[in-house]
Parts: structure tokens; C-alpha cells; sequence
């Protein structure tokens, strides 16, 4: 059985992802009554308040809780973890050493996944002891293929992950949220401007998909002398590069302050 400690937004994307793939043996433990009943209700799962109750019943626990409360929820679990227990942190920051000083288990897997996972579009990158291998692995890269792509990297990476994929979706929505705001500002109403940016939105990224690299995209759409490329000069000129750069900085930065627990 796969237990998820926590029932948030994440918790369900990928119990949303499971079921669709067949997957039903599922308990979560959320503290909201009113949650509870709505997991159940949607997914057929069984739900209760008690974290200890889904680590006894679950071989593999997922735990989807925020980094601030993940050492209250890991002295609380812990006499209830056992060595043959896999145990998977989707909370930014939670190195594996961290989980490691708290339970049993050497079986311990940082994921980090990102929003898209909730509609199956999901980038997740998971870290792992060298030495992890066996069926609770191959259940935790089934259920993170279930709600999109996965990765797997040295956890070295995992503050860059985090800046990149983890809060990549908020910066996009940024851009997006800039896109229609200046597209209202030219004329176009509220709705238009939204359904131009969304859907040019998706079709970019349908071409990255498809294999056409941003450089490549970018010049095909820049004519010399054209619309395309005075709105790039702009860009240039206010240093959107650096502004980037300097915004993946401060995000690693921050998921590196997260991560110093040990």
C-alpha cells in the first residue's frame, strides 16, 4: 500500500495520476475533516488523521507536507518506520541527510516535483542513496510517471532543480500575467489578451515537445527589421538574461537556507 502523509494540492495531483493508472491501494492522512471525505469520496482511497496509522499500513510513504513542518511530522513517525519502509519527501529543501538523522530507513527518496503535476504535465526529479534499489524504487518512479517526466540527478543538483522546475511554473505565470496586463493596456479586453497569451503559451511549448530548441524558435520567428525583433531589443536592452539568472539565484539560495536542517 502507498501512504501520503498530507492531502494537499501535490498529494492529490499524483493520487490523481496513480488512479488513472490503475493504482488503488492508497491511504492519506490529512488533518482537515472535510479534506478527508473529499479524497475519499473522489478516489476510492482511505483517509484518516492519523500519520502513524498510514506509515504502519504503508510500505511506501510519501510525505507531502511544508518544509516548516516536516520535523514535528518526522519525530511524530518515526518509532513507526522500519528498515524495509520507503520513505519519499516532496518538500523543498529536505535534504536526505536530514531524513536520514530522523528515521531507520536507508530507503529514502527527495522528489521534487512541480505544479504541472496537476494535470499530469508534471517535471519531478528524484535523488537517492547509490545504494537504494529494489520494488519500493521502481513504485516511486511509476508513480511519479503517472503525473508527468522524471529525472534522476545526484542531490548536489536539487537547489537547482528547485529554481528551475520547482518555481519555474510561477515565473512563467509572471511573464504570462505581464503578457496580458500590457496586451489589456493596447486595447484588447481582458479575455482576449488571456486566450492570445495562453494558447500562444502552448503552442510554444508544443514546438519545444516536438524538438525545436528555444534559440531555434526564436530566430525562425525573428525577421531583421521586424515587430519580433524590436520587442527583442527591449528585452536585451533591459537585460532579461540577468533579471533570469538573478531570480534562479535567489530561488536556489533560498531552497539551500531550507535545506541547512542538520
Amino acid at each position: 500500500m502507498i501512504g501520503f502523509i498530507g492531502g494537499g494540492n501535490m498529494a492529490e495531483a499524483m493520487i490523481k495520476g496513480m488512479t488513472s493508472k490503475g493504482m488503488r491501494d492508497i491511504m492519506v492522512s490529512e488533518p482537515r475533516e472535510e479534506r478527508r471525505h473529499e479524497l475519499a469520496a473522489a478516489y476510492g482511497l482511505s483517509a484518516t488523521s492519523s500519520n502513524v496509522e498510514v506509515v504502519s499500513a504503508c510500505d511506501v510513504i510519501i510525505l507531502a507536507v511544508k518544509p516548516q513542518n516536516m520535523g514535528a511530522v518526522l519525530d511524530e513517525i518515526t518509532p513507526a518506520v522500519s528498515e524495509e519502509k520507503t520513505v519519499v519527501s516532496i518538500a523543498a529543501g529536505i535534504t536526505l541527510a536530514y531524513l536520514g538523522s530522523k528515521l531507520k530507513t536507508e530507503r529514502l527518496i527527495r522528489v521534487m516535483p512541480n505544479t504541472p503535476a496537476l494535470v499530469q504535465e508534471g517535471m519531478s526529479v528524484m535523488s537517492l542513496c547509490g545504494c537504494f534499489y529494489g520494488p519500493g524504487l521502481n513504485t516511486v518512479k511509476a508513480i511519479l510517471m503517472s503525473i508527468g517526466s522524471v529525472l534522476t540527478l545526484p542531490e548536489e543538483m536539487m537547489d537547482a532543480v528547485t529554481a528551475v522546475s520547482g518555481s519555474g511554473p510561477a515565473f512563467f505565470a509572471l511573464f504570462a500575467e505581464a503578457m496580458i496586463a500590457a496586451g489589456e493596456k493596447m486595447g484588447l479586453s481582458a479575455a482576449d489578451s488571456s486566450v492570445l497569451v495562453v494558447q500562444t503559451l502552448l503552442g510554444t511549448a508544443r514546438l519545444f515537445d516536438s524538438g525545436m530548441s528555444p534559440e531555434k524558435l526564436r530566430i525562425m520567428v525573428t525577421s531583421p527589421g521586424g515587430t519580433t525583433e524590436a520587442g527583442l531589443k527591449v528585452f536585451e536592452m533591459k537585460s532579461v538574461r540577468d533579471i533570469v539568472f538573478d531570480a534562479l539565484l535567489a530561488a536556489r539560495k533560498r531552497s539551500e537556507e531550507l535545506g541547512r536542517r542538520e
